[in-house]
């Protein structure tokens, strides 16, 4: 009797022990869980950083009639009914390019750039005097604004682009481009840490 009265008490103790132990660990977790940021206020964070100048008096109207990637879009314009722009400044996963997996958040930058630019929508592109107007696959450099917002520097303040300087030859917003990328990062927005790998 002796050996199961000891044995039902270390037993109970043990589970209390347990119980315990569980308990602690709910507690530290949900201070742990509520002390992070909601993906909503990632969102936040990263698109309050200061926006770029404005484009200078020198930009094209267009309208967007479709999205390529994350990056890349075709335009119409009064010159080029199917003018193919990249984005001066920035750099998307891939999605489409030959012979390369599909990147982490690739098409998550590509939807973001659809809804952001979606086909109909009236933009103005910003050609940059201190970079090249056409890159070497013959795709217009531009930066792209739609109303007062530059679509170059939304993407990488979400966290759906880096900054990309070509040949160590700043553009003209590469130092705004550059803190909504610091932001993003810290706020670790899109490819800074929200995409799954």
């Amino acid at each position: 009797m002796r050996i199961l009265a000891r044995f039902v008490s270390r037993t109970v103790l043990r589970l209390a022990v347990l119980a315990a132990l569980v308990v602690a660990a709910v507690v530290a977790l949900s201070g742990v869980v509520d002390a992070l940021p909601a993906p909503a206020d990632l969102w936040t964070r990263a698109t309050t950083v200061a926006e770029p100048s404005r484009p200078s008096g020198d930009t094209m109207p267009a309208v967007v009639t479709r999205v390529v990637d994350g990056d890349t879009i075709v335009v119409s314009t009064d010159t080029d009914p199917a003018l193919t722009v990249r984005l001066l400044g920035i750099d998307t996963p891939e999605v489409r390019k030959p012979h390369t997996p599909v990147q982490p958040c690739g098409p998550q930058a590509s939807d973001r750039t659809r809804v952001l630019a979606a086909p109909g929508a009236a933009v103005r592109l910003e050609y940059d005097p201190t970079q090249d107007h056409t890159d070497r696959y013959g795709r217009a450099l531009a930066y792209v604004w739609i109303g007062d917002t530059m679509l170059n520097h939304t993407l990488v303040a979400e966290g759906w682009a880096r900054t990309y300087v070509y040949n160590h030859q700043p553009g003209r917003h590469a130092d705004a481009l550059a803190d909504a990328q610091r932001d993003a990062q810290a706020a670790r927005a899109g490819v800074w840490g929200q995409c799954p790998r």
